[in-house]
């Protein structure tokens, strides 16, 4: 109204507002300004004129406002809900590394896709969905129907996620080192859990065999094959590798990817180097795998999910320009090392196409120009007992004890005194335990089992420990018929565990068993032996009673 009491005479002004607020102060006060009668219907029609003005001007003036705060949409604009938490898959943000790249001094962008935000932690989600989708439209799956894959436990999860969401029952085979938390959330989703004795493709016990039985033992049940299905590729061609493209806006040089199945490097690669003919893919390869080194010796590596003892047929070569291979250690120093400088949590094989990624740059010397992409597909909290952990590493001789005590100091879980520091693990007095081969029969290793709770299981020609039995394993295997008396120790033996060095610290194996019943080392007569927290009890009790303690303690 102050904007019209300017284009106005005042009078017009106050019989405008007047008309607005009631008709009764018009005829009131119409002495007063000498208002006739008969402009009375005048004042109505400027009245509704210059409110609809009024308003206009008011929208306007908002719309700038919000033009102004950034926020010219309503707030509720982009409220979405899902039907389902199928929906959620995929769109998975790029995010630009700085300080890593700042302290090895690179120049160029490296930017990583965190597959991780995927519902079920990883990129298998993507490849789940669209295996399931596929087998529906060709019916090969049809509902009440049984989904069966052999999977180190990523695929695995992403397939549950979909059986439980569309109705369908799963049974997944995991390799011997997939990780707990996985299989734990593979139960989680209501799943079965077949444990395999290896990867190979050649082994009637291997996690490929066993799937294959299972599928054809099982009516209306159906084997994804993530290692040979085309459905594998074809899921990156039509999302991943556009999804990409675009989110980088057209600009890559360079995208590293470690292989598993090879189904993602080679479909998304094939859709970048279609975009941009200039774009170089990088496979990424833990030492040990032949996939990114043909003609090699297979060797058994630590890092879950990647590499193989062959080149699956969803692995197109052709696609790969150039190779790096990794180790495990780089692998899990740089996955941890990114957790705590990028606050970026992922898991082992991310650990190891970073390391390669950042290695390559360095190495090459790429310059501010160019732009890296490193596919990180897993998240580290499914290898929380696993590398993340500091006791594991310790226990593979990923770290000494030096390190693996500088870590416990930095978090405060060693104290800078401890009776036990001048005592090392060979000093206390524990039993050995007895190995047998692992062609051994149950009912011949029970006695020793209920005598001394557990023994260690070597391969048949006694070079190298294969796996440890405990009583509890072997009585829940026998009580559910699992296994019989005259089945090997090697169908339920667990192949996860490592030996201690015998030199370790008496505090150090002490924090080591707050989380674990015992430890295992091998003495210098290559006895194996158990220490438990009672052992160490009984040594520091010389310790304790011929040494005055302070008043602290």
């Amino acid at each position: 109204f102050f904007f019209f009491f300017f284009f106005f005479k005042q009078k017009t002004a106050y019989e405008i507002s007047a008309c607005l607020v009631g008709s009764e102060m018009c005829i009131r006060d119409r002495s007063k300004y000498n208002i006739p009668c008969d402009q009375k219907k005048w004042n109505y029609l400027i009245s509704v004129f210059c409110y609809i003005l009024w308003t206009l001007f008011s929208l306007v003036s908002h719309c700038r406002l919000f033009k102004i705060i950034g926020t010219m949409e309503s707030p509720n604009k982009n409220r979405h809900i899902y039907n389902n938490i199928l929906e959620t898959i995929g769109n998975t943000p790029i995010i630009r590394l700085n300080k890593l790249t700042k302290e090895l001094g690179i120049e160029c962008e490296v930017l990583v896709k965190c597959e991780f935000f995927n519902p079920s932690g990883s990129h298998k989600d993507r490849l789940a969905l669209n295996l399931v989708a596929t087998a529906e439209a060709e019916g090969k799956l049809k509902p009440g129907g049984t989904i069966i894959e052999a999977t180190s436990g990523n695929t695995g999860l992403g397939l549950c996620l979909v059986a439980t969401v569309k109705g369908y029952h799963a049974i997944m085979v995991a390799q011997p080192k997939t990780s707990q938390e996985k299989i734990d959330l593979i139960k989680g989703l209501g799943a079965e859990v077949v444990m395999g004795r290896s990867t190979s493709t050649n082994d009637p016990e291997g996690v490929l065999k066993i799937a294959e039985k299972l599928s054809k033992s099982i009516p209306n049940s159906f084997y994804t094959e993530q290692f040979s299905n085309p459905a594998n590729p074809v899921t990156h061609i039509k999302s991943t590798g556009i999804e990409i493209y675009e989110q980088c806006g057209g600009k890559i040089d360079y995208f590293f990817m470690a292989a598993g199945t090879g189904g993602t490097i080679s479909g998304t690669g094939k859709v970048l180097k279609e975009k941009n003919p200039d774009v170089k893919v990088i496979g990424c390869d833990p030492v040990g795998s032949i996939i990114g080194s043909s003609g090699t010796m297979y060797m058994p590596f630590r890092v879950e999910g990647v590499g193989r003892d062959v080149v699956p047929p969803n692995c197109d070569l052709s696609i790969m320009d150039d190779w790096v291979k990794f180790t495990d250690r780089d692998a899990f120093d740089t996955a941890r090392k990114v957790m705590r400088l990028e606050g970026i949590m992922c898991g082992g094989s991310a650990g190891g196409v970073l390391w390669s990624a950042l290695h390559y740059a360095v190495e090459k010397k790429l310059d501010k120009t160019k732009t890296i992409l490193a596919f990180l597909p897993d998240t580290s909290r499914n290898y929380l007992t696993r590398f993340v952990n500091n006791e594991w590493l310790l226990g593979y001789g990923f770290i000494n004890e030096e390190e693996y005590r500088h870590l416990a100091m930095e978090s405060r879980f060693l104290p800078e005194e401890h009776y036990g520091d001048g005592l090392k693990l060979a000093d206390i007095t524990c039993p050995a335990i007895e190995a047998f081969p692992s062609d051994s029969t149950i009912s011949k290793v029970w006695p020793s089992l209920k005598k001394q709770n557990i023994i260690i299981v070597k391969d048949n020609d006694a070079s190298e420990y294969k796996g440890v039995l405990t009583d509890r394993d072997a009585l829940a295997a026998i009580s559910t018929k699992k296994v019989t008396f005259a089945d090997p120790v090697s169908k339920i033996m667990v192949k996860d565990f490592y030996l201690l060095s015998k030199d370790l610290k008496l505090s150090t194996v002490e924090k080591i068993l707050e989380n674990k019943e015992y430890v295992l080392f091998e003495t210098d007569s290559k006895l194996v032996k158990i220490a438990r927290v009672v052992d160490i009890m009984n040594k520091l009790d010389t310790c304790l009673l011929y040494t005055s303690p302070s008043p602290r303690d």
